[in-house]
């Protein structure tokens, strides 16, 4: 049951302009973005006195995007469903509420997972010159990628199911990934950032699951990793959590 219907919702965001949303603004930052800003930044920090080129950089937190993308999608999905008749539908045939959104969340990490990899993939001429991979850092990308892609999953299925319309669902769920995004250390980095932005930034769950990802490619551990990795697994649970007590909420029309 949950195989059918998380091929089901696979089949329904991989569409052409999802996928272009997906892979190009991640790369867009990688070849244009960072390239134009490597040439005034230079060298950058990643908070434990190793530096790096801006460029490898952004490039490093230009994959991440696509977990905020990915996450993006599940609630986009709810409401495409909800709008269009196919949750009640759904829910007649014999799949539960539980198997729905756990469906959603398995193709979320689907989309979200492999995403990332063929834009790190794409990156590779960027990157390739600062890898430093361990075992102990594929652990730190995997993990990181995984408990991202469940918290920005669960909190856009969150939102979806609070919001009204799917109208406003995409303009609010708009504007905070934007705030999620700028205000996290994908562009730079927090430690160096001025005290309001560098406080905001600290509490970001993006620059959490960025920080895991640059650390497990660069071999870079800062004095504060390990407590943005305990914090980043105890918030997705709790999201998740309050995304299904959410999702059980939902009136069947």
């Amino acid at each position: 049951m949950y195989l059918r219907l998380t091929y089901r919702n696979l089949r329904a965001n991989l569409d052409f302009a999802s996928l272009f949303f997906e892979l190009i603004f991640p790369i867009f930052f990688i070849f244009v973005e960072g390239p134009g800003l490597g040439a005034v930044a230079k060298q950058v920090s990643l908070c434990n006195g190793q530096t790096v080129p801006y460029q490898l950089y952004l490039a490093a937190g230009a994959v991440t995007l696509t977990v905020i993308n990915g996450g993006t999608n599940a609630g986009t999905q709810l409401w495409y469903d909800r709008k269009n008749g196919m949750f009640e539908q759904i829910l007649m045939a014999p799949f539960s509420r539980a198997q729905y959104i756990l469906s959603i969340i398995f193709a979320t990490l689907i989309i979200g997972i492999a995403g990332s990899l063929l834009v790190f993939l794409i990156a590779l001429p960027v990157l390739g010159a600062g890898l430093q991979i361990t075992f102990q850092g594929v652990l730190l990308v995997a993990s990181a990628l995984f408990m991202g892609t469940i918290l920005f999953g669960s909190f856009a299925i969150s939102l979806s199911v609070i919001l009204r319309s799917s109208e406003t669902f995409q303009i609010v769920s708009t504007f905070v990934f934007f705030v999620f995004l700028f205000t996290s250390s994908v562009f730079y980095p927090s430690c160096t950032a001025p005290t309001a932005i560098r406080i905001v930034s600290l509490g970001n769950p993006l620059t959490w699951t960025t920080d895991m990802f640059r650390a497990g490619l660069f071999n870079s551990f800062s004095s504060f990793l390990t407590e943005e990795i305990i914090t980043l697994a105890i918030v997705a649970a709790v999201v998740f959590w309050i995304s299904v007590i959410a999702f059980r909420r939902i009136r069947v029309q």
